[in-house]
């Protein structure tokens, strides 16, 4: 973390714009720095673009680390929020955060009810609405709840008399 430090204040030394570094190293496959360049710009400007393009960095970090990728997932759901509530007319930025809920319930037991959170704000007119209510309903099928396992494994487990 430091060297991304060193790198990060050199590039800031020579002009260099951090959310334009940030896209490079991103590009190139190097999400962990593209998300220090990008977390910079999100931070420092508030910018929706660079905390959505930090947020993408982290869930690739997540997606890369499996199965220890939950706590790139936490920061990668705290930055696409934060690009979303920034800007809540850029639909690129809602779409890209339902489908890391959907995609991130296997490290937050909230996920898919931040999701339905979403759906329930959301008008029914909105042209997404009925797309992601069907990716919502297919995921609860898929991943059920963590109660609804458990009372399965009660169930199979042999009973004494």
């Amino acid at each position: 973390m430091k060297f991304h430090l060193i790198l990060l204040l050199a590039a800031s030394a020579f002009g260099a714009q951090p959310f334009a570094a940030g896209k490079e190293y991103y590009l190139a496959g190097e999400f962990r720095k593209a998300a220090t360049y990008f977390q910079s710009a999100c931070v420092t400007d508030n910018d929706a673009e660079a905390c959505y393009w930090a947020g993408l960095a982290h869930e690739k970090m997540a997606d890369i680390s499996v199965p220890f990728g939950c706590r790139a997932n936490h920061r990668a759901h705290d930055l696409l929020l934060k690009a979303t509530q920034l800007n809540p007319k850029q639909l690129e930025y809602r779409r890209a955060f339902f489908e890391f809920l959907l995609n991130s319930a296997d490290c937050s037991r909230t996920a898919l009810r931040e999701a339905a959170g979403m759906l329930v704000e959301m008008p029914e007119s909105d042209p997404d609405y009925l797309e992601m209510s069907h990716r919502l309903e297919v995921e609860k099928r898929v991943k059920p709840s963590v109660e609804e396992r458990l009372a399965k494994l009660i169930l199979a487990a042999p009973r004494t008399i």
